[in-house]
């Protein structure tokens, strides 16, 4: 047990050191002052929608946990499955050493209705992974325009084989995993997968406004890009914070675009996430109690 507590409290350090080791060279690299006056400028509207395409995207990707919790039997209600989401948002984002937003949900409902603590944790570890699984899917479909557009392959043919060689691979290996490790989630593999992609897609809406914001839709695809690889990247720092910023830092130097904007637009979405993640506090102080989902509905 204190073997496993040293190697939680590692874990957690070392992350925020990569935030803020991250953090800091971006911050020796650009001029904060330049990029808060940009987003200063922002449009009102276009933030808005951008929280609101990002709040529906926690809402589907709650739903999808739930999935897998009624695929097991445990028939946790809409309602608290929220609940409790929003609050493992708020543990993730703001509880650096905590036990995390995962973990809380774990001991949670092992603690309310008594269910088996492998079985959830598989369900947490399922829906991160098909997570993953919509991104890889998701960055195919996206490399395509974006690689053209820098003419590395000059046969679209071979680039749009290869695209579709991966879509198809992807999912099924995923697939395979699932019926080899977790056989009690295949059921509802498809059901899922597809929630994980309208998930990604609606966080990429998300990010679609910022773009628009700045009014650099001329790279749409490079951002949308960067941004799903800072969302893979982020699993090596604390909340995703110093990762996002540096990857759109790099990506901008990379392809020479606007080195300002880029950081804007990862610091604004690091924003919303917090804004976002602020009401699991509400819920936390409230002591929501936990439900079951009635019979009939």
């Amino acid at each position: 047990m204190k073997k496993y507590k040293v190697k939680k409290i590692a874990g957690t350090v070392l992350k925020i050191g990569v935030s803020v080791l991250l953090f800091y060279f971006v911050v020796t690299k650009i001029s904060f002052a330049e990029v808060f006056k940009i987003i200063k400028n922002s449009n009102v509207l276009l933030l808005l929608l951008s929280g609101v395409f990002l709040l529906l995207s926690q809402w589907v990707s709650s739903i999808r946990l739930n999935t897998f919790f009624h695929s097991l039997g445990y028939h946790l209600s809409n309602k608290s499955n929220h609940v409790l989401y929003l609050i493992g948002m708020f543990y993730n984002f703001f509880i650096p050493g905590g036990i995390g937003g995962d973990a809380y949900k774990v001991y949670k409902l092992h603690k309310k209705f008594d269910w088996n603590v492998k079985k959830l944790s598989a369900a947490i570890f399922i829906d991160r992974f098909l997570g993953l699984t919509a991104i890889g899917m998701l960055l195919v479909l996206l490399a395509v325009p974006f690689v053209q557009s820098l003419g590395w392959i000059s046969s679209n043919f071979i680039l749009i084989g290869v695209a579709v060689l991966l879509l198809i691979l992807i999912p099924l290996m995923a697939f395979a995993l699932v019926q080899k490790l977790f056989p009690s989630f295949k059921k509802v593999y498809i059901k899922t997968l597809g929630l994980s992609l309208v998930v990604q897609t609606l966080q990429l809406i998300c990010v679609y406004c910022l773009v628009l914001n700045f009014n650099v839709v001329s790279d749409l695809f490079a951002y949308l890009l960067v941004f799903l690889i800072s969302v893979i990247l982020s699993i090596v720092s604390f909340a995703g914070i110093g990762v996002r910023e540096f990857v759109f830092y790099q990506a901008a130097d990379l392809l020479h675009y606007n080195k300002d904007i880029s950081v804007a637009i990862g610091l604004l979405f690091t924003f919303l996430t917090a804004l976002l993640s602020l009401i699991g506090v509400f819920f936390q102080l409230k002591k929501v109690k936990l439900s079951l989902q009635e019979k009939n509905s």
